[in-house]
């Protein structure tokens, strides 16, 4: 890539010398993030993904460190843009964000925008369920006068909403205000995949993280703009494959949820490999 832009740049002076004009070069979808000079990625409140402190203000998560990593790597400043996950497909589209991570590539969405081939990583859907409840299998949700919070949006959100016809779907525009619901008993449970709901339940102290069957496991990947060259794809897709591969990502999560007081040894990770 620099060299390209070296070539380019002897290119120009020399046409400039002997008075020659040049047609304009289209840049490659890679060049126009780093010639700009950021990595504008996108940021929606879900722990441990995405969290902002509410006095400083600055958001931290694993999508943080990823991003950063990525920008650092390109060599161009990280810049946070708050969003959420309802409208991230959008500010997509709209150029308002190049990178949104740990959404899900759904066939809706890839009508839009774009993904890499390679999974971001990998978890299970859960159920934060209220001291006292018994779960073992999803359709024991699944009764009427039996209320579950989900995130709005989410693939959660449909997968619930397939999967319990006959419970009561609340939805929040965010996962701590599902979670907030729970607590004041609002819901007797919470669905989300389960890093989010270890970090829930470690902060408000009270309910139980299950994982009922059939265990869903689902890939989540990082949502682009469509190009119409595929530089930046695949530099995403080289990267992200290369984190997952290398232990990375893993590396990423674990000293993350650290902070949060949580043993990564008693929780499962992100590389589905690892799963028991």
């Amino acid at each position: 890539m620099i060299s390209r832009r070296r070539m380019m740049q002897t290119i120009a002076a020399t046409a400039l010398s002997l008075g020659v004009a040049l047609p304009a070069v289209a840049q490659t979808a890679l060049e126009t993030v780093t010639q700009r000079g950021t990595l504008r990625v996108g940021m929606a409140a879900a722990d441990p993904w995405f969290y902002k402190d509410p006095i400083s203000e600055k958001w931290t998560g694993v999508g943080v460190q990823m991003g950063q990593a990525m920008a650092e790597e390109l060599g161009v400043t990280f810049e946070p843009v708050e969003t959420t996950w309802a409208n991230s497909v959008a500010a997509i589209q709209a150029g308002q964000i190049d990178l949104m991570f740990v959404l899900d590539a759904t066939d809706e969405r890839k009508k839009a925008i774009d993904f890499p081939d390679h999974p971001l990583f990998y978890y299970a859907m859960g159920a934060l369920i209220q001291d006292g409840m018994e779960i073992s299998d999803w359709q024991d949700l699944n009764v009427e006068g039996t209320t579950v919070g989900v995130t709005l949006g989410t693939t959660v959100d449909r997968l619930l909403t397939e999967t319990l016809p006959n419970a009561k779907i609340e939805r929040f525009a965010s996962n701590d205000e599902a979670v907030a619901a729970f607590a004041s008993r609002r819901v007797d449970a919470v669905s989300q995949f389960h890093p989010a709901l270890i970090v829930q339940v470690s902060r408000i102290g009270t309910g139980s993280v299950v994982l009922p069957k059939p265990i869903h496991a689902v890939p989540t990947s990082v949502g682009l703009p469509k190009a119409a060259d595929p530089s930046f794809k695949d530099w995403v897709n080289d990267f992200i494959t290369k984190s997952y591969e290398s232990g990375k990502t893993t590396e990423i999560f674990e000293a993350y949820i650290k902070t949060k007081g949580i043993d990564p040894a008693k929780v499962p990770g992100l590389v589905k490999e690892n799963w028991n």
